[in-house]
């Protein structure tokens, strides 16, 4: 999950949880991760902001328990969604504050400013497709890509 920009903790929680063949509770995950429970208890909630991970609350328990989300459509639209936003953040925020500082003869560096910032919109607009209309064709449509004899 590195590569998604997924910090390592979530990934280690989102997978025990994958295995897991019931819901498990932040206890639960601390001891068979050994994760601090401050770690544990971040990681946790950006899993669920995500919406790869689901929180649950079981009737005559105190605890929450947590279970992943499975459905490869879903996990790639919170995938698609931590990298847009590690990966156009940078580029949203940068290539205003260099065009308004930039000098006149810096003009052949900032048309690669304004190129990036571009392809970082195009880029923007793709996620924004492939993750709200149908995220099951491009789940389908990028399995085909990798493998294109099935």
């Amino acid at each position: 999950m590195k590569p998604w920009s997924l910090p390592k903790a979530a990934a280690k929680i989102h997978a025990l949880l994958l295995s897991a063949p019931a819901p498990l509770s932040a206890d639960d995950i601390i001891s068979a991760l050994e994760l601090s429970s401050g770690s544990a208890s971040t990681q946790l909630r950006l899993l669920t902001e995500l919406g790869m991970v689901e929180r649950l609350r079981i009737m005559g328990l105190r605890k929450s328990h947590y279970s992943a989300i499975s459905d490869p459509a879903h996990i790639f639209v919170a995938l698609a969604e931590v990298r847009k936003r590690h990966a156009f953040k940078a580029m949203d925020t940068m290539a205003p504050v260099i065009t308004s500082i930039a000098q006149k003869e810096d003009v052949d560096w900032l048309n690669t400013v304004w190129q990036l910032q571009a392809l970082s919109n195009l880029m923007n607009q793709w996620f924004q497709v492939c993750t709200t209309k149908d995220p099951e064709w491009t789940v389908r449509f990028m399995q085909s890509a990798i493998s294109p004899d099935q």
